[in-house]
């Protein structure tokens, strides 16, 4: 895969040395205005118009298969830098497995600490990340994700019960079009909606190619396959 990357233009040196060590040591980092404004309400518009089509939504709405949805969510992981972290946290030999949006609705998105697989895996080893755009503020109180930094590393990780606070945890805050990429190995959860209005966010999952995780359940269309090209369809 290091030819398809190479073919992205995806270099080491785009990631400032202060997001490679906060990958290693924290389990996540940051891309401050990783969307344009206009990126963003163009994502939220054609989500507007998938959501009635999706059939019944709780108190968190949910929107999967984005990655057959249209060029409008291909700048929310077809990017050079954040493929680049992706590559550093699981090697080159990764795949994208799946683009959803996730926005929970006044008092609503609260859970428990947890990681996204079972297994404890190490550095070298890591089988899963997240990246996580904001397509709104991310708020003290409108349902930011909270991590723990560093508990991808620490095996001894007691989470506390139920949705209850971790004295380390740390929000993810900032405006929309911020991006986050975490390993997630990391403990880390959404927390509950406490304003008026919902968190809109798109999550893109990576898998290491050998981790033996379901990825894509079946192969992109035609239509996806040409607009993305050759190099982004060989991630998929």
């Amino acid at each position: 895969m290091h030819e398809v990357l190479d073919e992205l233009g995806v270099r080491a040196d785009l990631l400032a040395p202060q997001q490679l060590s906060e990958l290693d040591e924290l389990g996540y980092c940051r891309f401050d205005g990783f969307l344009t404004g206009d990126q963003v309400s163009a994502a939220l518009d054609e989500v507007a118009e998938l959501l009635p089509s999706s059939g019944r939504q709780g108190g968190t709405l949910h929107l999967k298969g984005l990655l057959e949805a249209g060029k409008v969510f291909d700048p929310l992981w077809l990017r050079p830098n954040l493929l680049a972290a992706v590559r550093h946290l699981l090697g080159p030999e990764f795949r994208i497995s799946e683009m959803h949006y996730r926005a929970g609705k006044p008092d609503h998105g609260g859970q428990a600490l947890h990681m996204d697989t079972v297994d404890r895996a190490g550095p070298g080893r890591w089988q899963v990340c997240n990246a996580i755009v904001a397509l709104v503020d991310f708020t003290t109180d409108n349902g930011a994700t909270r991590v723990v930094p560093g508990s991808h590393l620490d095996y001894g990780f007691v989470p506390p019960r139920g949705q209850e606070d971790h004295p380390d945890q740390v929000l993810l805050l900032g405006s929309a079009g911020t991006a986050w990429l975490f390993n997630s190995h990391l403990w880390h959860s959404g927390t509950a909606n406490r304003s008026t209005t919902t968190r809109h966010a798109v999550l893109t999952a990576f898998h290491r190619r050998n981790a033996g995780t379901t990825l894509l359940d079946t192969q992109p269309s035609d239509t996806t396959v040409e607009r993305l090209g050759s190099a982004a369809y060989l991630l998929m």
